[in-house]
Order: structure tokens, then C-alpha cells, then sequence
């Protein structure tokens, strides 16, 4: 077993971690503020900590391993991208101190906690080995170990594990764990009329998602060297950055009858979302100047998760139900509409697609040669994979 200290660690394993360690603390940090859980809110300190002294290793390793000035390129690459990442923990760490100060979360903050997959942090108090089948563990500690993404479902009697997944399905699994989870507020507190009819509720929810995909791209395309998808975060970040100043906007306006306090957490809510969307801006321009080499690209190593950026052709307007994308294997997470410049995260069954509209897929690889078959039925669709020449990077 390797040691805590990192001996014997190889660069590849840092930046894994790293890359881990960042999704963990996002979503917890938003759990955390939404439903008051300081226990959450003091696991994403724990892991802004371990992300510290991760860092601060891969400096080390870095200086040691590059030589020459030939290896200048390959070292600002890996620098960039592990600053990025370590901006990205310390974005979470604020948010979570809101909670770890007592901080209300604003209805709003609670409600988009609540939309689509929700995230909750559970202290097993019995062992159980099999979990619902909709629900994705993201980390389990066991004493001060980290397990992420474990291949074995055995849970065992005070693991603290995070999952993903339905509401009704993660208090299904908290009940099977003889532990609550403040997840259960979902179902009583969030009026869903109003993320629909208000401009500062769908504002919310459509910079904490578009920030949040921004994200995940960003990670991919430093883990593939895909200029595509590394283009679409570019664009998702500048949509973010007029989402960000309307925000402040209606918030500053807003007659929300509130006390201030649960107005402060939505502005640092804001400011933290804005880090993210800028930390993946800067994780994205990794690949568009070319600093990311295979050297790099090796050291991070992939994943079966894919994302693929496509654009529609052919004439007229079909819905995107229609297509049965989720039945094919692709999950739409945005959309863009080059027309309004604007990008839209979730993308509902009952978007409107037009020529030239371009969605952002996310699939499993799977086994070989699935990976082509799947490419071959989008173009079937008339959703064809969009092709970016990189950029020229200028030092």
C-alpha cells in the first residue's frame, strides 16, 4: 500500500486524484449549503486540504521531472491545469463555509439542489451489499481513506459515502443504511412553480448548470486532448459570464422578502460558480494552445465516460424527444443556439432543434468498436460531430 506521503506516487496519480477530489467537492459544497449539513460542509474542507497538499506535490514532481527549456510547454500545461483544479476546491471550500458559519440557504439555492440528480452525503450505521440500482456512489471514506468510484457496492458499518442519483432512490438507500439524509427536504420544501415562472430562479438554475457542464467538458477534453469540446467550454464560458452579471442583477433587485443573509448566500453561491466556469475556461485553454502533449495526455489517462460535440443539419425544426437520444445511449447536456448565443443546460425532451444548433453528448465507450457504431447512428440522425482546428499558442 502506498503511503499518505505520497512515496512512490507518480504524476498520473496526482492529477487522477486531483480531478476526483474537484467533482467530489463541488457537488457537496452545493448540498451542503442547500440543506444545512455542516458534516457535508466539513468533508469538502477535509478534501480542499488533501487537494492542498496534492498540489503542492505535483509542484515537486514537476521541477524534478523537466529538464530542459524543451519541457517548458509541458510544464506550464501541468501547471495550469493542476491551478485550475486547485481553484476549483477552494470555490467549493466557500461555499461550504456558508454552511459551516450557519449561513440559511436561500429557497432558490434549495430548489436547484433538488432539480434533475441530487447529490447527499450518508454515515452508514449497518453493512449492506446491495444499493438501488439508480444510485451512483461517488466517494466512500473509510477511517481517513478515500475510495472513489468504488467497483464493490458492500458497504460497510460507518463508511461515509456520497451518492448520486433520484431523491426517492438515495432515501431509499439511507433507509437501507439506518441513517437520515437531509435530502428528504426535496420533497416538501421545493414549490416548483417557482423555478418556472421567476427570472431569478431559472437565472440560478441555468448558471449552476451550464457552470457545472462547463466543468465536466473541461476535464474531458484535458483527459482526451479534444479541441472540440474543449472550444464548447470557451463558449459556455462566456454564455456563463452574462448569466453571472444578470444574476447580480436580479438579485440586487430582487424584492425577495428574505433576510439578508439568505441573500448573501446566493451571492457567494454566484461568485463560486463564476470561479468554476473561469477555473474550466482555463483547464480548456490547456488544449486549445497545445500545451497539452501526450506526455500529458498519457499522465492523466481517460476514462469510459465520452462527450461529443455535434451539430444539427437538414432543414426544418424537429424536437429533440424525438430523436430518442437516451433510448440510443447519449445523454443531451446542453444546447447551444448560435442564432441568440446562448447555451441551455438541462435540455428539456421538448427542445426545439434547428439547423445549425449544436448539442453536447455525453455516452459510455463500452467495448470495442461501440464507440464507432454510436458516431455512425448520430450521423444517421443528421447530427454531425463538430471540427475545430486548434490554436497556435503564443508564450
Amino acid at each position: 500500500m502506498r503511503s499518505r506521503r505520497g512515496y512512490g506516487e507518480s504524476v498520473r496519480d496526482i492529477l487522477v486524484k486531483l480531478r476526483y477530489y474537484t467533482s467530489i467537492a463541488m457537488d457537496l459544497s452545493l448540498y451542503s449549503l442547500a440543506f444545512n449539513d455542516r458534516e457535508a460542509a466539513v468533508e469538502v474542507l477535509r478534501i480542499e486540504r488533501d487537494v492542498d497538499e496534492l498540489y503542492r506535490r505535483l509542484i515537486a514532481k514537476t521541477l524534478i521531472a523537466l529538464r530542459g527549456s524543451s519541457d517548458a510547454p509541458i510544464a506550464m500545461g501541468l501547471m495550469a491545469a493542476s491551478s485550475a483544479l486547485d481553484t476549483i476546491t477552494d470555490a467549493s471550500a466557500d461555499i461550504a463555509m456558508l454552511a459551516i458559519k450557519g449561513y440559511p440557504a436561500h429557497p432558490y439555492i434549495k430548489a436547484i439542489a433538488c432539480q434533475g440528480e441530487a447529490v447527499s452525503l450518508i454515515r452508514s450505521s449497518r453493512s449492506v451489499s446491495k444499493l438501488p440500482a439508480r444510485v451512483d456512489i461517488l466517494v466512500v471514506r473509510r477511517g481517513d481513506r478515500y475510495e472513489f468510484a468504488p467497483l464493490s457496492e458492500n458497504l460497510l458499518e460507518g463508511d461515509l459515502v456520497a451518492v448520486r442519483g433520484p431523491v426517492d432512490e438515495i432515501i431509499q438507500l439511507a433507509e437501507a443504511l439506518g441513517s437520515p439524509t437531509t435530502i428528504t427536504r426535496c420533497s416538501v420544501e421545493i414549490e416548483v412553480q417557482a423555478m418556472g415562472g421567476d427570472s431569478l430562479a431559472s437565472t440560478l438554475l441555468a448558471f449552476k448548470n451550464t457552470s457545472r457542464v462547463a466543468v465536466d467538458l473541461a476535464f474531458y477534453s484535458l483527459l482526451n486532448n479534444d479541441i472540440e469540446i474543449a472550444e464548447a467550454v470557451v463558449e459556455m464560458e462566456e454564455y456563463s459570464d452574462r448569466l453571472y452579471h444578470e444574476l447580480l442583477e436580479l438579485i440586487m433587485g430582487s424584492s425577495y422578502p428574505g433576510r439578508a443573509r439568505e441573500n448573501v448566500s446566493l451571492l457567494i453561491l454566484s461568485k463560486s460558480l463564476e470561479e468554476l466556469s473561469d477555473a474550466a475556461l482555463r483547464l480548456a485553454n490547456v488544449v486549445r494552445y497545445g500545451q497539452l502533449t501526450q506526455v500529458i495526455s498519457s499522465a492523466v489517462g481517460g476514462g469510459e465516460e465520452a462527450y461529443v460535440r455535434v451539430r444539427v443539419e437538414g432543414a426544418g425544426v424537429v424536437e429533440l424527444g424525438s430523436l430518442d437520444l437516451e433510448d440510443r445511449g447519449f445523454i443531451p447536456l446542453a444546447l447551444y443556439k448560435p442564432r441568440l448565443r446562448d447555451w441551455i443546460a438541462p435540455v428539456a425532451p421538448a427542445a426545439a432543434l434547428e439547423s445549425g444548433d449544436e448539442l453536447i453528448l455525453k455516452y459510455y465507450k463500452g467495448g470495442v468498436g461501440v464507440e464507432e457504431r454510436m458516431l455512425k447512428e448520430l450521423g444517421s440522425l443528421g447530427l454531425k460531430p463538430v471540427r475545430v482546428e486548434p490554436l497556435e499558442h503564443t508564450s
